[in-house]
């Protein structure tokens, strides 16, 4: 059974929220995650924001803040990113299909194998809770 957490405005997370009320950080789970410019500024003033989705056995907040420094050091795009997704399960393993799903919302300049979309991220993850539910048939 999977476990989804959406949100419209990104949540704080400490270091003591850290590993999930009843999870064992060890136990070896994988998260799938979606991190967001929570700025919405990327490119200037867009209308939908860009966000970032994978898979990942570390802390998602860890990877966010790799994610938004890659950003910044590797392409020159100053950003806020903040985690606004998180989900255990099933869906850790309909990535490609995220991936290949969700391509029109590729970013121009990114990599056609990139995890970075354009597009509100809300709707980035209901697409990947249909995908992972479709996938579950």
């Amino acid at each position: 059974m999977a476990s989804f957490e959406a949100t419209d405005n990104p949540p704080e997370l400490s270091s003591s929220e850290w590993p999930p009320k009843g999870e064992n950080w060890n136990a070896g789970k994988r998260y799938f995650y979606i991190d967001t410019d929570t700025s919405r500024g990327w490119p200037r003033e867009s209308k939908t924001a860009l966000c970032k989705f994978g898979v990942t056995g570390r802390k998602p907040e860890d990877r966010c803040e790799e994610n938004e420094r890659v950003l910044q050091e590797e392409w020159g795009i100053e950003t806020d990113l903040e985690v606004v997704f998180i989900a255990t399960g099933r869906i850790t393993g309909a990535e490609k299909e995220i991936a290949d799903h969700t391509r029109p919302w590729l970013p121009d300049g990114f990599q056609e194998n990139a995890e970075w979309r354009r597009c509100p991220p809300r709707e980035l993850a209901r697409m990947a809770i249909l995908i992972a539910e479709d996938r579950q048939r």
